[in-house]
């Protein structure tokens, strides 16, 4: 393909694009596959802070119950005493 220059009208060869696409290409599957992956460990990691916030508040009603069972006997163990 030729164009006429700009500055002095002479036909000017333009040369063929040396395949920068197939580059971008390459590129941009790349890039997609990391963001999928990316996501793929994103979405493991929220499941896994999920599982640990559920665990932690049934370590926490656990707790909550043991204190209470706890106020109980001490409750008890004073009125045996008296």
């Amino acid at each position: 393909m030729s164009l006429s220059c700009q500055d002095c009208g002479k036909l000017t060869a333009v040369p063929k694009p040396s395949e920068p696409a197939a580059d971008a290409v390459a590129r941009l599957q790349g890039i997609q596959r990391r963001l999928t992956e990316n996501e793929s460990q994103r979405t493991e990691v929220t499941g896994y802070i999920n599982q640990f916030s559920i665990q932690l508040h049934r370590w926490q009603l656990r707790l909550q119950t043991l204190n209470e069972c706890k106020q109980q006997l001490e409750k008890e163990l004073a009125l045996v005493k008296a």
